[in-house]
């Protein structure tokens, strides 16, 4: 998905991308349909928090874009997400992605039997740079 993320292509036309790599790998997007959510994947550009549904919206240079794509599987669910830089974003975007990335592989790190889900919060919250990613102001 990353190498057809790029400025000028529309949310709807990564939907249509991820939908045919799905299908095309003889599963099925688990987010289509589902409660009535009319994409295969979720969009979230900039400031959108979740579950947002891929448009007509060009992506622009500087655009920090999520994907959220979950499919079903021989049986299972399978669900993940990634978050991509398009074109030249500012410093504070790419700290903050660095920082979530960072935050992501030291949770999955805490992970494990017997260890309580709290961890993961404490050990995010203990590598924050500074970095307040519910400001309004962070990006664009």
């Amino acid at each position: 998905m990353k190498d057809f993320i790029h400025a000028g292509v529309t949310t709807d036309e990564l939907d249509k991308y991820a939908h045919h790599l799905i299908v095309e790998n003889d599963a099925y997007p688990s987010a289509l349909l589902y409660k009535k959510f009319p994409k295969s994947i979720c969009t979230y550009v900039n400031n959108v928090a979740c579950h947002g549904i891929p448009d007509s919206r060009k992506l622009v240079d500087g655009d920090i874009v999520s994907i959220d794509l979950m499919v079903y599987k021989n049986g299972f669910h399978g669900d993940c997400a990634e978050t991509a830089l398009v074109g030249n974003v500012d410093e504070k975007g790419k700290a903050l992605v660095t920082m979530a990335n960072e935050c992501l592989y030291m949770g999955i790190h805490q992970c494990g039997p017997n260890v309580p889900l709290e961890y993961i919060e404490r050990v995010s919250a203990t590598k924050n740079k500074g970095i307040d990613a519910s400001r309004n102001d962070l990006h664009n």
